[in-house]
């Protein structure tokens, strides 16, 4: 390990390096046997479908989770591929430490550790912009800033002042049901109104003119946009993206962790949970239909002919097809079901490329900071993001409704098994046969004596790419363009012993993604206040005994929880 900082556990208390252990419970292994009948059921078993059933499965109800594939846990999961542990996204957790899950459930009991990310991330551009480098420390962030630009750290200052107050009401607001008695109540009771002007402004905004009204300058803005709407996939002067400006300052509140052992340890503690209280995890059921009789749910079908009858059913996956293709012909969801046909199908834009290298590739413009800036034991401890400027962010945005990628995309950089080692790939790798070819690669790869994981996310990659997603040179060519910023790129290239990329096309195949794209929450928290979308703001149909969960409802996607949380409240609350 190239870095040595604080480990701290979920539980407070210090993790000495050298001694971790990855939990038994990553990635939820195994599959239940599947009941006739169940209080509940919840359809998809990714880590919103399971937290909903945990908190059931504790109340005392009967809950059964239902994963089409052979391993719960979806986006969340970590899988074993290339030789290695690999998380299926990003595995940078900040609002599920806020939620207040993982001590409501106890999921500390059932193997979920968190290594501290400090600093949380180091922004760099393509070009000769400075380093942006976000501690969880507000004013060494300033400090940091002053010693580049001292207006600039002014202006981030300014920015806080403003964006704290609205970041907390967010954080309150979203650790309960968002009803609109609830949302006033904490608006009003517990943070005196604080904060609500932004909820009620920057929402009708674009990023870009929120944060140039404080004087942000360029390199900020892009940083921000990337950790943030481009996510969304939307540019930084698309209108309503100005609430992602509270990105930043929510971080400083809450900070960033990586659980010990991947991602996918979230997902197998929530549901060794769910099984303590003795709920189901059921893998390999898919699915295909829903069971109406007199205007309730009834219970679900499955592709094999089988059929689980509930009294409650609650969809953790897109809802799309639930609310189109299940509900056809049930007068009381006649309306809802319009409104979601006429929706035009959204198209995924992420991809992730994964590979096993023996050597770790830093940016010269880290590398040429001051040690007292960033130390170099640090420098492969966060997540490095690179960010083209808010000019070509646009342009970007533009080819991406045409069906091509950037030349200067939006990069997540990470190397997981710097700070956790029992992500570390094992020697001599291996994986699922022989690597994809290096385009363009001649000869062998030099001899290793250590190996780490690389995960490098990438924005915006069309799911209809124009010529298709058949060449391998595509997910190469990021990491060749990468490379081409570090230090020794050509070393890092040749470094690489085994690869294999996620796109668009591959999550619709292995995920059941349509169309490749992750459903998220399409408002912000004026929407869930006014009780808009309330299938997706409310968690209920107007089938009964019927229910949303998951990244599309209130509060989105990401490492989150919250909708699970907030869905089975429902349940209970209508039972």
């Amino acid at each position: 390990m190239t870095a040595d900082p604080d480990l701290v556990t979920a539980a407070g208390s210090l993790a000495a390096p050298g001694t971790l252990a990855a939990p038994d419970t990553l990635s939820a292994p195994g599959t239940d046997e599947l009941p006739e009948h169940a209080d509940a059921v919840v359809i998809g078993g990714g880590h919103n479908g399971l937290a909903c059933g945990a908190y059931l499965a504790r109340a005392g109800r009967s809950v059964v989770v239902l994963e089409a594939r052979e391993q719960a846990g979806g986006c969340a999961s970590t899988v074993d591929a290339i030789g290695a542990r690999v998380n299926i996204c990003n595995c940078d957790h900040t609002m599920i430490r806020a939620s207040g899950i993982i001590e409501e459930l106890d999921l500390a009991s059932h193997g979920l550790r968190y290594l501290d990310v400090d600093p949380m991330l180091i922004g760099v551009g393509w070009a000769d912009e400075p380093v942006f480098i976000q501690w969880r420390s507000i004013e060494r962030t300033l400090d940091g800033l002053a010693r580049v630009d001292p207006t600039a750290a002014a202006a981030y200052r300014r920015y806080l002042d403003v964006a704290l107050p609205a970041a907390r009401l967010v954080l309150a607001v979203q650790c309960g049901r968002p009803t609109t008695p609830s949302i006033v109540a904490t608006v009003v009771a517990r943070q005196k109104l604080r904060g609500s002007r932004v909820l009620l402004d920057w929402p009708r905004r674009s990023l870009v003119d929120v944060l140039t009204s404080f004087g942000l300058p360029s390199w900020v803005i892009a940083a921000t946009h990337t950790v943030g709407p481009a996510v969304w996939g939307l540019g930084p002067d698309a209108p309503g993206t100005g609430l992602g400006a509270l990105g930043l300052a929510i971080r400083h509140l809450v900070g960033v962790g990586r659980p010990v052992g991947g991602s996918g340890a979230v997902p197998g503690a929530l549901a060794a949970c769910l099984r303590a209280h003795g709920g189901r995890v059921v893998t390999g059921a898919r699915v295909t239909g829903l069971d109406v009789e007199a205007g309730r749910a009834r219970g679900v079908r499955l592709a094999d002919g089988g059929r689980v009858t509930a009294g409650a059913v609650v969809n953790a996956t897109d809802p799309h097809a639930l609310l189109v293709d299940w509900l056809d012909g049930v007068p009381a969801a006649a309306k809802l079901r319009a409104r979601w046909a006429a929706r035009p199908a959204d198209d995924g834009y992420e991809s992730k490329l994964d590979a096993v290298v023996t050597a770790l590739p830093t940016p010269r413009a880290v590398l040429d900071l001051p040690e007292d800036v960033l130390p170099a034991a640090l420098h492969h401890v966060p997540t490095t993001i690179v960010s083209p400027t808010p000019e070509q962010q646009i342009a970007a945005s533009a080819a991406l409704k045409r069906g091509l990628i950037a030349d200067r995309p939006m990069f997540f950089l990470n190397t997981p098994s710097v700070l956790d080692e029992t992500m570390r790939p094992g020697l001599p790798g291996g994986g699922d046969g022989a690597p994809p070819p290096r385009p363009g690669a001649v000869g062998g790869t030099p001899a290793a004596t250590e190996a780490h994981l690389l995960s490098l996310e990438v924005l915006w990659t069309p799911w209809a790419l124009e010529g298709g997603w058949g060449d391998p040179a595509v997910p190469w060519g990021w990491l060749e363009r990468f490379a081409s910023i570090c230090a020794g790129g050509s070393g890092f290239l040749e470094s690489v012993r085994d690869w294999r990329a996620m796109t668009p096309p591959d999550y619709e195949r292995e995920f059941f993604l349509r169309r490749g794209y992750v459903p998220s929450f399409p408002d912000g928290v004026m929407a869930a206040l006014l009780g808009r979308r309330r299938e997706l703001s409310r968690y209920r149909t107007p089938v009964a005994g019927l229910y949303l969960t998951g990244g599309a409802t209130f509060p989105g996607a990401g490492v989150w929880g919250a909708s699970g949380r907030n869905a089975a409240a429902t349940v209970l609350a209508a039972r």
